[in-house]
């Protein structure tokens, strides 16, 4: 624990990588302040044991596998049994690609070391095969005959890297006892193998003796990797069997507190966030802002700078995942973990970057505090709304088994959250300045634009899907089985592609699944079925209950712009009246003014029961004559402000 008034090791860091970076005293303070107002946001995602470990500068291939190691954990911690489902057979291929991955980056970690300390090539030999012994450690369960064979074609294949290695090891100094000890423990390894001793205890022996080997100046830094090669070994044999049913729960527990435990040992930490991300992601002209809200309104930056610091912590995250589409199989099912960690992210903002009794602690006399209030509220719902998206849509591909949907899947959704990020980072920032908002975020469409692309998309789909339901018809009631069927499968093709498009994602959770159950049993229906002409037929009437849906689906986004359109004139008009009543009116005139707003606010509440609100409160006011009525009367006109701009920005 840190003394007293002693700032955390992770500003420390922060402050001398920001210094370097030639940022001004001022700038240096305000990136200070962002992130002690972030401080418990953004804790690490990962800590390790109590114990200081040996700092060492990483390279860069070693703090590629401390950052993959870090979020895999990060997912185990966070994973249950009870959240499988369907995809119980599918996690397991990501334990065992996830595990691949990170052996794979502990080698190129230890390579990558052995280059830079410039050590010779049998060194490198002898800890490969220090590595190779240790991951065929035997286990009791094995067979003793079996084992005893694998052994010997493993010894007769590294018998020219055996003798490179005592060659290099008798020229060095004390060489020569070493390798007879080497020699001695050989024939001992070979009678075993015979026989005639214990087998377990013949290699361990002989794996000992190799790593005494091993130069002292390089053992310190080289064992944690050898190390962490050997535990990811072990644990993918550990998973082998169990895959033959799926994920198996022991073996998932094995997996994390082998890892955990290894990541203590380490002493390794994952950061939240780093400050070159932080130095990256607040240009000038945002630094400009916020500098000036935090000397007018100190609520108000501690929301700002807690939100803003999350928002980028959770983008460094997004956008270091790598696209999907160019990777193979197994790195495919090695993004999975970073996915769930996303999702326990934007829970874990929606609950404390976004905590609803921050916005008690603003000051009602600020003009932004109603925008910023109802702007919080809505920041909540739409994190919500993309952590339910992401679980859904992730468990659907694992489930499915198509390595071609996950990686569709997976970039649709990285696209989505990194857009829905920037969204609610140019609002936040919009809200105090839409300057500053247009010139950082000019790139990041709108809710509206993207329900337009969908609208789009399911119109394409629309003139596509008809033509050929008239032939398909056709081809029933003629009974045609085999242009039926043909005309069937091109029509599933289409929808196919529609749900594997980027803008399936962006279908709110109740649609997006029924028009999934429906793609899904028209694909079922087609696949193999026994009696074919039974299952065009029920593929036919479930065509056309899929074209009622996407029917009515279009007629409802259609019917969305006249509603924002009118919304927008009533909230225009209400402003209007607003207006008037702030000028004072007095008697009669007054009267038919507050009736006139009642009457013309009241018909939003269909729509945003915030103005309702907020017009109740205003009434009861007015009808109390107290002091308050002017207050409840602003804060009404803060929020239609803020709900016409919205919707003009929704209509474009």
């Amino acid at each position: 624990m840190p003394a007293p008034g002693t700032p955390p090791q992770r500003l420390l860091l922060a402050r001398q990588l920001i210094r370097e970076k030639g940022l001004s005293r001022s700038d240096l303070t305000l990136l200070e302040d962002i992130l002690r107002e972030g401080a418990g946001d953004l804790d690490p995602l990962l800590g390790s044991a109590p114990q200081e470990a040996a700092s060492v500068e990483e390279s860069t291939a070693q703090a590629s596998l401390r950052r993959n190691l870090g979020l895999f954990l990060a997912f185990l911690h966070q994973f249950s049994a009870r959240r499988l489902g369907e995809s119980r057979a599918a996690m397991a291929l990501v334990m065992q690609h996830g595990l691949g991955r990170l052996g794979d980056q502990a080698e190129a970690a230890h390579r990558e070391l052995m280059v830079e300390l410039q050590q010779p090539e049998w060194v490198g030999q002898l800890l490969d095969l220090l590595a190779s012994l240790r991951a065929m450690a035997p286990t009791p369960a094995e067979d003793a005959g079996a084992l005893r064979t694998l052994w010997a074609a493993f010894l007769a294949d590294h018998r020219d890297s055996f003798r490179q290695i005592l060659a290099a090891i008798q020229a060095s100094e004390g060489g020569s006892e070493a390798v007879a000890r080497l020699n001695a423990q050989m024939k001992s390894l070979n009678r075993a193998i015979q026989g005639q001793g214990r087998l377990e205890e013949a290699l361990a022996r002989l794996a000992e003796q190799l790593e005494s080997c091993i130069p002292k100046e390089i053992h310190a830094r080289v064992e944690p990797l050898i190390l962490l090669e050997h535990v990811i070994s072990n644990l993918r044999l550990s998973l082998l069997r169990p895959l033959d049913r799926g994920i198996h729960w022991p073996a998932v527990e094995q997996v994390r507190g082998s890892l955990r435990w290894l990541w203590d040992n380490l002493g390794w930490t994952l950061p939240r966030m780093d400050a070159e991300l932080l130095r990256d992601r607040m240009p000038t002209e945002l630094r400009r802002l916020l500098g000036q809200i935090r000397q007018e309104d100190r609520a108000a930056f501690s929301v700002v700078a807690r939100a803003l610091a999350s928002h980028i912590s959770l983008l460094g995250l997004l956008e270091s995942i790598e696209p999907a589409a160019g990777g193979n199989l197994r790195d495919r099912y090695a993004a999975v973990p970073t996915f769930f960690v996303v999702e326990s992210e934007l829970g874990r903002m929606s609950e404390r970057a976004y905590d609803p009794e921050r916005a008690a602690l603003l000051d009602p006399d600020r003009p932004e505090a109603p925008r910023l209030r109802a702007y919080l509220r809505q920041a909540v719902l739409s994190l919500q709304q993309d952590q339910g998206t992401l679980r859904s849509l992730l468990q659907q591909a694992l489930a499915g088994q198509d390595a071609d949907q996950l990686a569709q899947t997976l970039d649709s959704l990285k696209a989505l959250l990194v857009n829905h990020q920037k969204q609610l980072m140019g609002e936040l920032v919009g809200i105090f300045s839409p300057d500053v908002q247009h010139r950082l975020f000019p790139e990041s469409p709108s809710m509206m634009e993207e329900g337009e692309r969908l609208r789009l998309r399911i119109q394409r789909l629309w003139e596509q899907v008809p033509p050929l339901h008239g032939q398909l018809l056709l081809h029933l009631e003629l009974q045609d089985w085999p242009r039926l069927a043909l005309g069937l499968s091109q029509t599933y093709r289409h929808l196919l592609a529609f749900r594997r498009s980027p803008e399936f994602p962006l279908m709110r959770r109740p649609d997006r699944e029924e028009g999934e159950r429906l793609i899904q049993d028209l694909g079922r229906l087609l696949e193999s079925p026994e009696d074919v002409p039974q299952a065009l037929r029920d593929g036919m009437d479930l065509l056309g209950e899929l074209m009622r849906f996407l029917e009515l689906f279009l007629l409802r986004i259609n019917a969305r712009v006249p509603l924002i359109r009118q919304d927008l004139e009533v909230a225009q008009e209400a402003l209007r009246l607003v207006a008037s009543l702030k000028q004072g009116p007095t008697g009669p005139e007054r009267t038919r003014l507050s009736h006139k707003l009642i009457q013309t606010a009241k018909r939003l509440g269909v729509r945003d029961s915030q103005a309702l609100t907020l017009l109740k409160r205003w009434v009861r006011a007015e009808r109390s004559q107290r002091e308050g009525s002017l207050p409840a009367l602003e804060q009404l006109a803060a929020h239609l402000r803020q709900l016409a701009l919205r919707l003009e920005a929704a209509l474009g």
